[in-house]
């Protein structure tokens, strides 16, 4: 049925076929493994217009970070669960997908250096283990952000192969790495434009005070700032006049509590100044009321500067408290505690210098972080 003689032809052009194919291997082989990387490293950048510190904080917690990160984006519907102790080295976060894709896996972070460089280890279940390594620098007003994602092909046999899928993957390394940068910028630009780096500014346990309160009241909806110092000091006045009719039988400390609600859109301006109470509260009253700074978590703000400086200060705490998306606590008030004044060191200078704590209650599932 077969010319006389297919089966040598056929059987040399099936072996001149197998030939080529194992060339064809060799080639590929040799040319990954001696050509090719044997790891993938990818590096993006950007630049947000914000400080470095609040574009730090929402890459060092993981529960903010989650929101740009190239696995949410996928799938915003994943499980994720957090573990560690806060924010930066220790914190990791789990997550669970029906995405193929993405798939189940662990992302810790093994460094933080703050405002400066995050390092962190991604691992897909097995599947692969990603390093990732962000650095922060300060620019004019904006801050330059450096993305790199490596990860080391395995030894044995799938280390040719994997060397090759490093390369059919890295576009899309690439395009993931960019649409989670640009989501930070969004985020970021989002934030108040105030740099809370270098301030003293943390989130701790407070203990309720009692307070020995004179309220002030200015027939003024935008009163100026000499309104308001010589209204205090006439709400001290008040204050040491009816100390002083107590013959020593109330007891206070020499701090200094400020109190200022938000303004209330009337004509009038209202705040309270007093002084913690160092014992019983009295039983007579007379133009004053014993109020109670709130207990629980709290960020304290540590400034020293002059007193005409610290409603800027309330600008920086603010940032801070949204860049680490923590919330005050509904219904409270910030206050602030003078602990002690200094003449101005500039003898230009005739405000004299306050040493000043700042605090605001905030949400407790946020706090102590």
């Amino acid at each position: 049925m077969f010319p006389h003689g297919w089966e040598g032809r056929g059987m040399r052009w099936f072996l001149g076929l197998v030939l080529v194919i194992a060339l064809v291997c060799g080639a590929l082989y040799g040319v990954g493994l001696f050509l090719l990387p044997n790891s993938l490293a990818v590096t993006r950048t950007i630049s947000i217009n914000r400080p470095r510190a609040s574009v730090f904080a929402m890459s060092n917690d993981l529960r903010i970070a989650k929101e740009w990160s190239p696995l949410y984006a996928q799938d915003p519907d994943a499980d994720y669960a957090f573990s560690g102790d806060g924010p930066g080295e220790g914190q990791s976060m789990r997550w669970v997908s029906n995405n193929r894709e993405i798939g189940s896996g662990r992302m810790s972070i093994v460094n933080s250096n703050e405002n400066q460089s995050i390092d962190s280890i991604l691992d897909f279940s097995n599947r692969a283990t990603l390093n990732s390594h962000m650095d922060f620098r300060p620019g004019a007003g904006s801050t330059a952000v450096a993305w790199s994602i490596s990860a080391e092909c395995g030894p044995g046999a799938v280390n040719v192969p994997c060397r090759y899928m490093n390369l059919v993957i890295r576009p899309m390394v690439e395009r993931r790495m960019d649409a989670g940068l640009r989501r930070l910028k969004t985020l970021a630009e989002q934030l108040p434009n105030a740099d809370f780096e270098g301030f003293d500014i943390q989130v701790l346990p407070v203990e309720p005070q009692d307070v020995l309160f004179v309220d002030v009241t200015i027939a003024k909806s935008s009163p100026t700032f000499e309104d308001r110092i010589a209204a205090e000091a006439d709400g001290i006045g008040a204050l040491n006049n009816y100390l002083a009719s107590q013959s020593g039988q109330v007891r206070t400390s020499s701090d200094l509590v400020r109190v200022f609600p938000p303004p209330q859109n009337t004509d009038r301006y209202t705040f309270s100044v007093g002084y913690p109470l160092a014992g019983a509260p009295p039983v007579r009253l007379i133009g004053v009321r014993v109020g109670r700074t709130p207990g629980g978590a709290a960020v304290r703000a540590l400034f020293v500067g002059r007193q005409s400086q610290i409603p800027a200060m309330y600008q920086v705490v603010r940032a801070y408290m949204q860049a680490h998306r923590i919330s005050q606590r509904e219904g409270e008030d910030a206050w602030e505690v003078v602990k002690r004044v200094e003449p101005s060191p500039d003898a230009s200078q005739a405000e004299p210098v306050e040493h000043v704590e700042i605090y605001y209650p905030v949400d407790s599932n946020r706090s102590l972080q």
